[in-house]
């Protein structure tokens, strides 16, 4: 005896008895949740390529879209997101036989799918999002919204800014300068072995640096106007990254509810400051769970009083933490405390700042601020102290009063939030991206949040449970389609009725 586990088979004799894939595949493992998730979508209706091949009879078939899709997000879900990898696994991976019912693309039909069908991919988010609202996973009172980089496909190479290009032009105007220095001191020496750099060579590099800078200058042009450009990826800009570096990326936002931690709500931004999005990704996430009110959690990068604004004008509300003042010795503006009734500001010793004339929003009090004990911990401006206010003061303070009184709530943001980024980046692998331009990067935004949700989904609840309810679901929708169906038969029946009666008549009256 070897005293090893022998293996069950011998790999060079026929096996007697049919292999059967679906033995293969054990009842509790996600793909049977991909396979039941896609079966139940309406690829006509979600707008896929080559969903309806009635129009299209002519030529070669094609792949049904609900394998190729199939195929992705099973791709995705293993951290595999290259075409030709993917149709290495159609080759050797017992899944994707079950899965794909042993088809086998190639990987550029597997590339042009997703290039032609990307934009899609919000579509099928929001389908499974629904799923998960059947599920009660989602619990549309909070969410919390954060945003991450994630390195687009533009190399540094290939971005360019105003000093950068400055650097540029220099370094090639240096380079003629001093191949021309060189051409001139080898015709005053008037011989060639003494040196040995050829004279078609230098000028062929004088050409080729002149060439350069023409082309500069044009990308320069363009600079001026949009005051960057990525040459392959236009929409990618250059952000700051973690660990305080930084690389071309894009912004990608998300809106996470807080019951599960679901993905609710998506969105790509060029804009490396998260200033700026608070209102577009609360209203995308009321949009999407199709609620009257939510509360908004986020952190002070998204501190901005017109978004604040419009937030509590659709019903939202806002717990952002303020960003901290400026300034280490003296008194901020948050020790002058402000009177609603009155209309002013009193300072720490006591003097009343009151509202100056003029377009600006200015408090001061200069009589006051002459002779006061106080001034030199407080400006050093002759006229005095004075408070600048913007035109949202009012619902900055009432956002920063109801943040110190929700701090408990406010909190709980890291923990919706910022692990999802951990989990997509770190668990997935999913730290840039495969796609260039906004509507693109978008799509592949949608998938990476797909998967995180259908991996969260398969966490919380047991498989069986999942594919039972899509097919519920499946079986709904089948129902309300029959039922439209049929009443659109019992119409078509009683108009072509109706005409036969009409034109009997009609002929009857002609008689």
């Amino acid at each position: 005896m070897s005293g090893y586990i022998k293996g069950k088979i011998d790999t060079k004799q026929y096996n007697l008895i049919p292999v059967c894939y679906d033995e293969m595949i054990s009842e509790d493992n996600p793909v049977r949740v991909l396979d039941a998730f896609v079966d139940s979508l309406d690829m006509k209706k979600l707008d896929f390529k080559n969903s309806d091949r009635k129009n299209n009879i002519a030529g070669r078939p094609s792949y049904n879209p609900k394998d190729l899709l199939k195929l992705y997000l099973y791709g995705y879900f293993n951290g595999i997101r290259s075409s030709r990898k993917l149709a290495k696994e159609c080759e050797r991976n017992i899944e994707v036989f079950w899965l794909l019912t042993e088809l086998k693309p190639d990987f550029r039909t597997i590339a042009n799918f997703r290039k032609d069908n990307i934009n899609n991919m919000k579509y099928v988010f929001k389908e499974f999002s629904l799923l998960c609202d059947s599920l009660n996973l989602i619990g549309k009172e909070i969410v919390a919204i954060d945003g991450s980089k994630f390195k687009a496909n533009n190399g540094r190479r290939k971005n360019y800014t105003k000093g950068k290009l400055e650097k540029q032009i220099k370094y090639y105007e240096e380079n003629i300068q001093k191949y021309i220095d060189i051409l001139d001191k080898e015709d005053l020496e008037e011989t060639d072995s003494k040196i040995n750099i050829n004279k078609t060579e230098l000028q062929k590099k004088i050409q080729e640096a002149k060439q350069r800078i023409e082309e500069l200058e044009e990308i320069k042009k363009e600079v001026e106007k949009n005051g960057e450009i990525s040459l392959t990826d236009p929409d990618a800009k250059h952000m700051k990254a973690n660990n305080n570096g930084t690389d071309i990326s894009h912004n990608v936002q998300i809106a996470v509810d807080s019951k599960e931690h679901l993905v609710v709500a998506i969105d790509v931004t060029s804009s490396p400051a998260d200033q700026g999005q608070l209102a577009n990704m609360a209203l995308k996430s009321k949009d999407e769970l199709k609620v009257d009110k939510l509360t908004v959690l986020a952190d002070k990068g998204y501190w901005e009083g017109n978004n604040l604004r419009k937030c509590k004008e659709n019903n939202i509300t806002t717990i952002v933490s303020a960003p901290k003042e400026s300034g280490k010795i003296g008194f901020r503006k948050s020790d002058f405390k402000y009177s609603k009734e009155n209309d002013w500001y009193i300072c720490p010793n006591g003097e009343k700042l009151v509202k100056s004339k003029g377009k600006k929003l200015v408090y001061k009090n200069p009589k006051g601020c002459k002779e006061c004990p106080l001034k030199c911990k407080c400006t050093k401006n002759k006229k005095g102290r004075s408070i600048s206010v913007t035109e949202n003061e009012e619902i900055l303070r009432e956002n920063e009063q109801r943040q110190l009184d929700n701090m408990e709530l406010y909190k709980k943001r890291q923990m919706i939030v910022e692990h999802v980024f951990g989990t997509v980046k770190r668990a997935l692998g999913y730290t840039y991206l495969l796609l260039r331009g906004h509507e693109k990067v978008k799509g592949e935004s949608f998938m990476h949040f797909l998967i995180y949700n259908i991996k969260r989904v398969c966490k919380i609840i047991n498989i069986k449970d999942i594919i039972e309810a899509i097919n519920a679901k499946k079986k709904e929708f089948t129902r309300e389609v029959f039922q439209v169906n049929s009443f659109l038969a019992s119409y078509i029946i009683f108009r072509n009725y109706f005409k036969s009666k009409m034109s009997i008549a009609s002929s009857y009256l002609n008689c």
